[in-house]
This record gives structure tokens, C-alpha cells and sequence, in this order.
């Protein structure tokens, strides 16, 4: 059963009454973070000789991780930022359809919100390039009616800015979406746009605890989130 956080009274926040679900994407939508770490590194070996351990600085500068490939290209003598990350993008494409995994049950409640007539939009940290391809290889694209990059915004999460980019893109209100996430940084840009927020345990890969941000609702699974909605 899903657990309330914050919100004291589910009566206060029909879960009916949501027009609107805004979803991260990688570590919500499916596990990326194997398939990031292995095409950094593979990047990294190429062109500095060396892996990036976890607590290597280079990592602070993402997501997305095309910031690490090019942080890591500006350190060298001849600045090979576009042919680096053009490498990143090559591996990700490669290795995505072996090492990314859909989490268990999103195709079923992208569909079921989709047919109950609920808006859907992802707002992510990757570039728009891997994001159509990850969404179009789990064949998930079609169900999203906006699609918000890191190529959209000048800031990115926890900033709002892309929260309030994909609201107008589904013309709908702060009181009327959700936003659902596994990063701390997803549930402040989602509180920072005046948002519900549900906290996507299942997922928790890389850049932080979504349950340090205080997040309205926790879901242990997909299924869960999918009970949080009333079915018709």
C-alpha cells in the first residue's frame, strides 16, 4: 500500500482530481544507472586512460552525463568535447538494449492513465537525443504528451524551470498534476512548481534520496502508483 509523507488527509487530494502526471525518466521509467556507469567509464578510459570511481568530482557535474564526457574532454590539451560526447552517445546506444530495464508494470500504468484521460509528460536531465531514443526502444513515447530535456531549460532539477516548461506543454495547473520521481532533486523541482509529489522508491539510482525532500507520497512499486489512481 502506498504510505502518505506529508499530506495528512488523502480526502484533501482525490487522487481523481489529478488531470496531470509529470515523470522523471531514468530511474522511474526504467534502470539506467549500469548502463551510465559503463558508458562513462568506457568514455573515460578512452580519452583520460583511467575509469571514474563513484567519488571521482568529475560525476558533480551531472546528470545529464553528457556534462561528465564534457567536463572530462575540456581537461584535455585538444578539447575533443564534441567527438567525446558523440563517443558517450554511441556506447549508450549500443549497450542500452542490454544493460536498461523497464521497471515492472510502467507500460501498464502509462496505458491505464493514458485511458482514463490523464495528461502525461516526462521532465528529465538527459539530452533530448537519448531521451526519444531510450522512450521510442521501451516503446513509451507515444504515451507522453510533452517531452521536457535538458535542451529545453537553462536550469536544471531541482530548479522548476522544466516543471513549468512541461505544464504549459499539457496546459494544466500546478494544482492539477503530479509529479513522480526518484531523486531528491525530482521531488524540490516538482515543491518548487507548487506540485503533489510522489516519491518513486523503486527506483533511487543515483542522485539522491527522493525521501530527504519530504515527497506528499512514497511508492514502494509501480504498482502501487497504479492503485493511487481510481480506475474506471
Amino acid at each position: 500500500m502506498f504510505r502518505l509523507n506529508r499530506v495528512k488527509d488523502l480526502n484533501d487530494f482525490p487522487a481523481d482530481g489529478i488531470r496531470g502526471v509529470i515523470f522523471d525518466m531514468d530511474g522511474t521509467l526504467f534502470s539506467s544507472q549500469d548502463l551510465i556507469v559503463h558508458c562513462v567509464n568506457e568514455t573515460s578510459q578512452k580519452y583520460l586512460k583511467r575509469s571514474l570511481p563513484h567519488q571521482d568530482s568529475l560525476w558533480s557535474f551531472g546528470p545529464p552525463a553528457s556534462n561528465v564526457i564534457r567536463k572530462l574532454a575540456e581537461s584535455l590539451p585538444d578539447r575533443p568535447i564534441h567527438e567525446a560526447v558523440d563517443y558517450y552517445d554511441t556506447l549508450y546506444r549500443r549497450a542500452f538494449r542490454d544493460m536498461a530495464v523497464a521497471f515492472h508494470g510502467v507500460r501498464e500504468l502509462l496505458g491505464e492513465l493514458d485511458r482514463v484521460g490523464k495528461s502525461l509528460a516526462v521532465v528529465t536531465s538527459e539530452t533530448s537525443t537519448l531521451s526519444d531514443y531510450a522512450l521510442e526502444t521501451f516503446s513509451l513515447r507515444n504515451y507522453f504528451d510533452a517531452l521536457i530535456t535538458s535542451d529545453h531549460v537553462l536550469k536544471r532539477k531541482p530548479d522548476p524551470e522544466g516543471i513549468h516548461l512541461a505544464l504549459r506543454k499539457i496546459q494544466l495547473s500546478p494544482q492539477e498534476c503530479m509529479l513522480v520521481g526518484d531523486s531528491a532533486a525530482d521531488i524540490l523541482a516538482g515543491k518548487n512548481a507548487g506540485l503533489l509529489t510522489g516519491a518513486a522508491l523503486w527506483g533511487s539510482e543515483t542522485w539522491g534520496d527522493p525521501r530527504t525532500a519530504n515527497p506528499d507520497f512514497l511508492f514502494s512499486n509501480v504498482d502501487e502508483l497504479r492503485g493511487f489512481f481510481p480506475r474506471r
